[in-house]
C-alpha cells in the first residue's frame, strides 16, 4: 500500500499555502460523524444540471468504482436542476457551499454518503475555482468534472474517480492527509493532484475499513478487475503502484 513520506512542499503546492495537522486513527474513531449503520449504508451519485445526459457512461464508472473503493452499495439518483441561487452570471459558476446546503436537505435516509456531480464549474468563498468540496458532517459532497476534461479519456476518467473518491473520504470524517502519498492529499492545480494516488495511505485505508467494513483482499482484487475491464495498463490510467 502506498504509505512514503512525503518531502517538503513545493512552493505553491496545498501543503505550502494551508496549514493543517495529521489526524491519528485514534482520532478519527473518536470524532467520526459520519459511520455505515445499518440505517445509513448506500453511496449515492447525485447527477445535478443535466449531466447523466452528457456523462451518463462516467456516472456508471464514479457508482461501480465507489462501490468497490468503500465496500458499500451504489446507486444513481434521478438527475436534480442546479439551483439558480448558486448561480453567478458574471463568472458562469455554481456556488459549491450553497448547494451543499441545497442538498444536505435532499438526503434520502439510507445514505451514507450522497455526492452530487455536476458539469458545472464550482467555486466557493475566497476562490477562483474548486474541483468539489465535501462537508464531513452533513453527509453530502459535490464534484465538479468541468475541470478535469482533457483529451486523453484515460487521464480524465482518473482524475474523475480521484475526485469522487476524496471527496467521498471527506464525507467519511477523514480529512485532508499532510504526511504520506495518498488520495487524501490537498492539491491546489490539477498539475499537483495529477501527482497524487489514487489509493488512500496506510492509516487512511485502515479508516475506510472501520467505518465501512471493506475487506482490504477483496477489495484489491475487485479493483484489479474493474481496471482490467476499462481497459487500464501502465500509465494509460491504473499505475501498479496504486495498490502497493
Amino acid at each position: 500500500m502506498v504509505s512514503d513520506r512525503l518531502p517538503a512542499p513545493r512552493r505553491g503546492e496545498w501543503r505550502s499555502v494551508v496549514r493543517e495537522r495529521e489526524q491519528s486513527f485514534e482520532e478519527y474513531v473518536r470524532e467520526c460523524a459520519n459511520r455505515k449503520s445499518r440505517r445509513r449504508s448506500q453511496l449515492v451519485i447525485l447527477p445535478l444540471g443535466g449531466v447523466a445526459s452528457r456523462c451518463g457512461p462516467m456516472l456508471g464508472l464514479l457508482r461501480d468504482y465507489g462501490a468497490i473503493f468503500f465496500g458499500l452499495e451504489a446507486r444513481i439518483a434521478d438527475d436534480l436542476p442546479l439551483p439558480d441561487t448558486a448561480h453567478r452570471s458574471p463568472r458562469d459558476q455554481h456556488n459549491s457551499s450553497m448547494i451543499l446546503d441545497e442538498l444536505a436537505g435532499r438526503l434520502a435516509d439510507e445514505a451514507l454518503i450522497t455526492l452530487g456531480i455536476t458539469d458545472a464549474d464550482l467555486f466557493s468563498r475566497g476562490t477562483k475555482y474548486v474541483f468539489g468540496e465535501g462537508s464531513l458532517e452533513r453527509r453530502v459532497g459535490i464534484c465538479s468534472l468541468a475541470r478535469l476534461r482533457t483529451a486523453a479519456p484515460a487521464l480524465f476518467l482518473r482524475r474523475a474517480l480521484k475526485l469522487m473518491s476524496h471527496e467521498a473520504a471527506h464525507i467519511l470524517s477523514i480529512p485532508h492527509c499532510v504526511q504520506r502519498r495518498c488520495l487524501m492529499q490537498g492539491a491546489n492545480t490539477l498539475e499537483e493532484s495529477d501527482r497524487h494516488p489514487l489509493e488512500p495511505c496506510a492509516e487512511d485505508l485502515r479508516k475506510i475499513r472501520w467505518n465501512t467494513g471493506v475487506d482490504s483482499a477483496k477489495r484489491a482484487a475487485q479493483l484489479r478487475v474493474f481496471y482490467e475491464r476499462i481497459g487500464w495498463a501502465g500509465e494509460s490510467g491504473f499505475r501498479e503502484t496504486d495498490l502497493g
